[in-house]
């Protein structure tokens, strides 16, 4: 049997839970960090599973530095919570600072960049769209 790279690179932990957690970071004047995945090919927010143990917030963070490389400066806050096909649930949290940071970004994503509400990306998630339609006035 063949092992594929990408098996191993998504391999799930066996530390993970069905829950996931991601954090919307916006800056300045409405610019929005979205980053392409490799896998689905959506523009998302850096995301991942929750370890056992982690609370949803603890893991969102985690996860966001993890997949950028950016240490959030404040506390996300939670916008909303979406029940997965899988029985888990996502948490999306949202985070609004005056710096611009750079994301050095690992093997999930393949870009990135600082969008305007009125010009996001396709494709786009579409639980991350009804966060920014919703709470980014």
């Amino acid at each position: 049997m063949m092992i594929k790279l990408k098996d191993i690179l998504f391999e799930r932990d066996e530390n993970d839970t069905n829950n996931t957690g991601g954090v919307l970071y916006c800056y300045g004047d409405n610019k929005i960090l979205l980053c392409l995945g490799s896998r689905s090919g959506k523009w998302n927010v850096p995301k991942g599973h929750i370890m056992i143990g982690e609370d949803p917030l603890e893991g969102s963070m985690r996860e966001f530095t993890e997949e950028t490389q950016i240490i959030l400066n404040g506390v996300p806050e939670l916008v909303k919570t979406y029940k997965k096909e899988n029985g888990g649930r996502f948490y999306l949290y949202m985070l609004r600072g005056e710096k611009r940071f750079v994301p050095h970004l690992d093997h999930e994503h393949i870009d990135w960049g600082y969008f305007d509400k009125s010009n996001l990306p396709e494709p786009l998630d579409e639980w991350v769209r009804e966060a920014i339609e919703k709470n980014n006035d």
